[in-house]
């Protein structure tokens, strides 16, 4: 599913599904309000697109939410306040949102929703206030890298404890700095294995991946990826599609798919 985002006629609620089996793209209802600069998260078969920004550049406090089933949009608890440009990861059924922009202010805010009591609730906030970050779900953490608080983009990982932080212990840690300042990355867990493709000051090649032990980044070679700051990465079967961005000055359609897990069959001798 592709919803929202910028496109060269300006801030759009377009909502769109692909089809692996068919290859096909298909228009759904669109978006309650157009929205850009937002992530979406999936939770118990519904879809979360909280805040963004409005086509008059305001951010927005509402939280959207798109149920595949119906075909259906339904507005749930506002967020505690107006925000674009934010991190978002799912963990252990829970929402969480991380920093983003109010229209004022750069914020290391940090917010869950829970829903199934409809509800928005602060967490320990990020040591760095920054817009434009990616977060992704890894081991039981949440790792929030790059970003940018106005100037260039970072190289700052920061990692989220959510059960320690439940707990009223220490709910950050230091992480191995991005080789790059990047801002607009497109960052995913995958196996335990944190991604990190494109975004704004990157240089090439693109794609990095941090170690299961959290110790390095590595690089991976991407000859045929072009430059490009805030895809959408999603994980399906497989492969991992990367979808749109803004590449150069303009927004992008493109859509790349990457076999990132395979499977190796090993024999089996019985005794």
């Amino acid at each position: 599913y592709a919803m929202g985002g910028a496109t060269a006629e300006g801030v759009t609620g377009v909502v769109e599904r692909f089809d692996p089996d068919t290859n096909t793209w298909q228009a759904l209802a669109p978006m309650p309000q157009p929205v850009a600069e937002i992530s979406a998260v999936v939770i118990g078969g519904l879809i979360y697109v909280p805040g963004g920004r409005t086509a008059d550049g305001t951010p927005t406090d509402r939280l959207a939410v798109y149920d595949p089933r119906r075909d259906a949009w339904e507005t749930r608890a506002s967020l505690p306040r107006a925000i674009s440009a934010y991190a978002l990861a799912a963990f252990e059924g829970k929402l969480y949102l991380f920093g983003g922009w109010d229209g004022q202010h750069y914020l290391n805010d940090v917010y869950a929703y829970i829903p199934d009591l409809d509800r928005w609730e602060p967490r320990t906030a990020m040591p760095t206030a920054r817009s434009l970050a990616g977060a992704a779900v890894a081991g039981g953490r949440i790792y929030v890298a790059g970003g940018t608080e106005g100037g260039d983009a970072l190289t700052t990982l920061e990692v989220f404890l959510p059960d320690a932080d439940q707990r009223g212990e220490t709910a950050w840690l230091p992480g191995p700095a991005l080789p790059a300042g990047r801002s607009g990355a497109g960052v995913i867990g995958i196996s335990d294995v944190v991604r990190v493709i494109g975004g704004a000051g990157a240089a090439e090649p693109q794609q990095l991946f941090l170690d299961r032990q959290g110790g390095a980044w590595q690089i991976v070679e991407s000859p045929d990826l072009p430059a490009v700051s805030q895809p959408a990465l999603v994980l399906n079967g497989a492969f991992l599609h990367l979808l749109g961005g803004q590449v150069g000055e303009s927004p992008s359609a493109q859509h790349r798919a990457y076999q990132v897990i395979y499977l190796i069959p090993l024999p089996f001798l019985s005794p």
